[in-house]
């Protein structure tokens, strides 16, 4: 999600607009408050597609026959404005990540997540076609992921059995190729059996990583839908045959959506997602939460802001009234507070959207950021640069009246939660708001991409009332938002994989005991658990073998591999391993640093580390 753009609606209804979800070829998706605090996810029509008479008559009829859907796996309308110039559909918000999203970040489900999938959408296809409907574009993004099982969503070109027409011109095929119907790629009319191919392909998909139908383009992938037998070799044997039956290309052979629910139910495996993708789901509603905790933190913040302006109107107008300039000091130490954080010197930028990917971020010259941020516009680096520490990067620039600041850029790390010790300062990065903390001049964003991260601008040198650091930092968004700067590694660089992505959930939570609150971004995986803490970074330092650990260089094996280890955690429960993975230049080498920190004395620190290592190890990039 995304903070709302300067023509994103505040208010639809009675519905108050917290962020922006996404956009689409219909229109702009925003998640909205209702009055009694229920969720929305609030589908705005495009205003080219508004004005066209055929398509807002459809709109309003799709509408209504949307409304008859109330399945427990289908998102529910809960609110509409079809007469408005800018026409509007509010539904249940799902907070869960599509099943798209979902394989590309974890992987193929279980049998058993395969299971809970299969029968929640058959669930909603019962429902759907109850209600007199066919889907027509189930796909996998259009199947949201909750915690109890999934929910299908958008029916944009969904239409009645009865009087069925085509949706646009003669010979025009709406749908998405992979998961389309046979008959509905031939144009042919469509019945409910339609939706069941397109299960079918949704569940084989989500089994394997890829498409049953897949090809290299759009016309080889239709011609495989009409044509070919789907590939559902990968599909788990208890539901392959089922599969198939869905797939058939004679819809008469398909089972019905209420057969395939029978048939799933009786598969003998727990119907439960796997726990990476609880994560997921479990990620997506904290990042939800933390936009409707933002919003309402700045509404708050604004009624103050409004309220102080009317208190400072009214003392102007005792002031002139002689009344007397005392009344000019009775500021609350909270207002005061606030305005020393807020200075005014950054201006609004129009619409940035920092959106890097996870290994955009790794790669993050933070350096080269900061000189072309923050070199433009304070005169020339007098300094040379210091990044001892992963993630931060500092250097002193002289602006052109002589004056030296010197500037310290950090980017990822804790969070800590929520920024609670962190207040607005009532100027923005595009749509990032800039905290500032106590009476410093730190000042910080938080992007709301997948994970969030962290930037934070310190300036340290003669005081010009925070300008610098919240110029600056304006500035580091502007370039982030345009053109990240990008280090050149080799494609064997530990730095470009996540350090998460390696650790084998089962084991990690073996190790460290019940369920994982994740922590540390970019190159750094932080995991907490019941017994123990465990933090895997990925890092550029000196050689171990030169160095060791905290000056020492004792070592283990491994795997067969030298490790080095610090003797001084052992009292402490805990367990420091460093793996030289690669070396670089010089004396300084890519390394795997893990440790792992047992709690309420728990013995074993190391032996748990060395076994979380040992897989780590096994995949890291030869």
């Amino acid at each position: 999600m995304k903070g709302l753009g300067s023509q994103d609606p505040r208010q639809l209804g009675r519905n108050r607009m917290v962020a922006v979800i996404g956009q689409g070829g219909m229109g702009r998706v925003l998640l909205g408050e209702s009055p009694t605090g229920r969720l929305v996810a609030v589908k705005q029509i495009h205003r080219h597609l508004a004005s066209d008479v055929e398509f807002r008559t459809r709109f309003k009829r799709e509408v209504e026959a949307s409304r008859s859907v109330t399945g427990a796996y289908s998102a529910a309308v809960v609110d509409c404005d079809v007469e408005s110039e800018s026409p509007w559909l509010a539904t249940e918000y799902i907070p869960g990540p599509s099943l798209r999203t979902v394989i590309e970040e974890t992987g193929p489900l279980s049998l058993g997540g395969l299971r809970l999938l299969a029968a929640g959408l058959a669930a909603a296809l019962i429902e759907i076609h109850r209600a007199g409907l066919i889907h027509r574009d189930l796909k996998p993004g259009n199947v949201l992921l909750a915690s109890d099982g999934p929910r299908v969503i958008d029916f944009g070109i969904a239409r009645a059995f009865e009087g069925d027409a085509q949706l646009t011109m003669t010979g025009s095929v709406i749908g998405s190729p992979a998961f389309m119907s046979p008959e509905q790629a031939q144009g042919q009319p469509l019945t409910p059996a339609a939706d069941v191919f397109s299960v079918g392909a949704i569940v084989a998909m989500a089994a394997s990583g890829a498409s049953p139908f897949a090809g290299t383009s759009t016309p080889q992938v239709l011609f495989n839908v009409m044509n070919s037998a789907p590939d559902t070799s990968r599909v788990p044997e208890a539901l392959r045959g089922i599969v198939d039956q869905c797939l058939a290309k004679d819809p008469q052979q398909r089972p019905t959506p209420e057969q395939l629910l029978d048939f799933v139910g009786q598969i003998e495996a727990e119907p439960v997602w796997p726990g990476a993708v609880q994560d997921a789901i479990a990620e997506h509603r904290s990042d939800s939460g933390w936009w409707v905790e933002t919003t309402a933190k700045h509404a708050k913040y604004d009624a103050q802001l409004a309220g102080l302006k009317a208190q400072r109107q009214r003392r102007v107008r005792a002031l002139v009234a002689a009344v007397g300039c005392l009344m000019l000091l009775t500021v609350t130490g909270v207002t005061a507070h606030r305005l020393a954080l807020q200075d005014g010197h950054a201006a609004p930028a129009s619409d940035l959207s920092v959106t890097l990917t996870g290994e955009q971020w790794r790669l993050l010259d933070l350096c080269t950021l900061l000189d072309k941020s923050v070199g433009g516009q304070n005169g020339t680096r007098s300094g040379d640069f210091n990044s001892s520490n992963p993630g931060k990067c500092s250097a002193s620039f002289k602006d052109p009246g002589g004056t030296s600041r010197l500037f310290d850029l950090s980017v990822g790390g804790e969070l800590n939660g929520t920024l609670s010790n962190w207040i607005p300062t009532g100027a923005v990065a595009g749509w990032m708001p800039i905290y500032g903390i106590s009476v410093s001049c730190d000042r910080r964003i938080v992007t709301q991409g997948r994970p969030a991260v962290a930037i934070r601008m310190s300036v340290s040198g003669k005081s010009d009332g925070c300008k610098s650091s919240e110029s600056a930092l304006l500035a580091v968004a502007n370039q982030l938002a345009v053109n990240p700067p990008q280090l050149s590694l080799p494609a064997n660089s530990i730095r470009r994989v996540d350090p998460c992505a390696l650790l084998d959930q089962r084991l990690t939570g073996e190790v460290l005991g019940g369920s994982l609150r994740r922590s540390g971004f970019p190159n750094e995986c932080g995991l907490d658990g019941a017994d123990a803490t465990l933090n895997l970074g990925f890092i550029e330092r000196m050689r171990p073998d030169k160095l060791g650990v905290n000056g020492k260089t004792t070592t283990i094996q491994v795997d067969g591999a030298t490790v080095y280890i610090d003797d001084n955690d052992a009292q402490y429960q805990t367990c420091t391993l460093v793996y030289m993975a690669r070396p670089t230049h010089n004396d300084m080498a890519e390394v795997v640093s893990l440790r792992l920190a047992t709690h309420n004395e728990l013995p074993g620190a190391c032996d748990r580390a060395k076994r979380v290592l040992s897989t780590v190890m096994s995949q890291l990039p030869k």
